[in-house]
């Protein structure tokens, strides 16, 4: 037999075992590409979130709405608006609102081509990705956690999210 005959047979032995092998490994998170959107009545924004996931009771005000994997409960999306208030205000468990004269650092642009601020903050338990976008008075939260350790798991997920993020249109100036 030809030495072309031994290499085709070892490769198509190697692809095999190869094969096999990729089928043992155990399965990693593959983030869901069956996506519906989340509306919002009040200030009219919306965003993606996977279609298995649980929304959470809705606050009674309506600003937003958050969803979690029912995999994995600490891994959550959430979106939610309001009226911009001072440094001294809060807004639920996350960061405080920017102030009103602090600048958002434009550093992302959603597929709607508005310009906001993107931050990514890795903890030690949990890490997080916060898209901000304003507009006038009102500004615009996208939140994504996760645990940290399947943080790069969901990654991909949370940034189409925040660039599927959308917000009604800014009203023309008269």
């Amino acid at each position: 037999m030809s030495v072309t005959h031994y290499i085709r047979r070892y490769a198509v032995t190697g692809l095999v075992v190869a094969a096999m092998l990729s089928g043992c490994r155990p399965s990693e998170f593959q983030p869901a590409t069956n996506l519906e959107t989340y509306r919002n009545p009040r200030y009219e924004f919306e965003f993606p979130y996977p279609k298995a996931w649980v929304a959470a009771e809705p606050p009674t005000n309506q600003d937003g709405q958050a969803f979690s994997d029912p995999q994995n409960p600490q891994v959550e999306i959430r979106g939610w608006a309001g009226y911009r208030v001072s440094s001294s205000g809060k807004r639920g468990k996350h960061k405080q609102s920017k102030d009103k004269s602090e600048a958002l650092k434009q550093n992302f642009t959603t597929q709607q081509g508005v310009a906001g601020e993107l931050e990514v903050n890795l903890g030690p338990q949990i890490s997080s990705m916060t898209l901000t976008l304003v507009q006038g008075k009102l500004e615009y939260n996208c939140y994504a956690q996760s645990p940290s350790e399947k943080f790069a798991d969901y990654y991909r997920l949370f940034y189409k999210v925040a660039g599927q993020y959308k917000i009604p249109p800014a009203p023309e100036k008269p």
